[in-house]
């Protein structure tokens, strides 16, 4: 099975820096250069282009979602759509990935990790069902680190859906549809405007019923909830999500937990040995004119 992985970078400069990071631990699990596609924004300039350059990696263009921020993501949907793979890893940006994906890529089913928390909550989620013209309140289910917090089994973490080449285009079409209705009437989600992206991917689903896994969490640990997540409810991660957890030589911040830093050092130690740079300073110095 052939997977693409693909991610997003934009204008502001931690997205190199967590480019960097991506990119240089993918490479380090296996990954060949040509399963790896930098989608490039027009807003981060000629810095998203060198970097990808630097990897070796393709760069292609991303258009801006509705949204011009979170929503960005849906369009590598049609970026690939015609890309010969069978399962496209779409990626956010600060991830850590420590071993290839073909352990857990389906060609029949999408997949993805359920959200950790009431985000956006159910009354918020209900709200946008009423708006989009769903009739019935979809399967419920706990979030990953308040069980007895319910929502929809479908709302799901973005950082990293694996989905199947088949499905691209559809559920493109759907996701991008839905979320330009909510960013249109973004009052709907409140203060969880940010989640635009998750909730209108949580619909297309729904409408489309595709085929649906859920990832275990080891296939995206958020670092930052290490310490709500029952020890022993989980193995060592495979993908640290780590929402910009960056030290300032680029090496990824510890958490606390165990099993988790042990993961968390395996990265740094492929950081350290494959590219003994700082991130912030080659971010920085990507932004610099070519001739500077």
């Amino acid at each position: 099975m052939r997977l693409r992985y693909s991610f997003v970078i934009d204008e502001h400069p931690r997205f190199l820096a967590q480019g960097g990071i991506f990119l240089r631990t993918l490479l380090a699990a296996g990954v060949p250069t040509g399963d790896i596609v930098a989608q490039v924004t027009q807003r981060s300039g000629e810095a998203g282009r060198r970097l990808a350059a630097r990897f070796g990696v393709r760069a292609l263009e991303l258009p801006l979602g509705p949204d011009k921020a979170y929503c960005n993501k849906i369009n590598q949907l049609f970026t690939l759509a015609d890309d010969d793979f069978d399962v496209l890893v779409c990626c956010d940006t600060d991830l850590a990935i420590l071993r290839p994906l073909d352990e857990v890529a389906r060609a029949e089913a999408v997949r993805a990790r359920r959200v950790d928390l009431e985000n956006p909550p159910l009354s918020v989620l209900e709200a946008a069902r009423v708006l989009l013209g769903f009739p019935e309140t979809p399967a419920l289910i706990g979030t990953g680190c308040e069980p007895q917090a319910m929502t929809y089994a479908l709302n799901c973490n973005g950082g990293m859906l694996l989905i199947p080449q088949r499905f691209i285009r559809p559920l493109g079409e759907r996701w991008l549809g839905y979320a330009e209705t909510l960013v249109a009437n973004r009052q709907i989600l409140q203060r969880w405007v940010s989640h635009i992206d998750q909730v209108s991917w949580a619909f297309a689903m729904l409408r489309l019923q595709l085929p649906f896994e859920e990832l275990p969490v080891e296939y995206n640990f958020p670092l930052s909830l290490a310490g709500k997540l029952p020890e022993g409810s989980y193995g060592r991660p495979v993908v640290l999500h780590h929402h910009n957890a960056i030290r300032r030589n680029g090496r990824i911040r510890k958490c606390g937990v165990t099993l988790v830093d042990q993961a968390i050092d395996e990265a740094n130690r492929r950081l350290r040995r494959r590219l003994g740079l700082d991130f912030r300073s080659l971010a920085a110095r990507l932004r610099r004119p070519a001739s500077a």
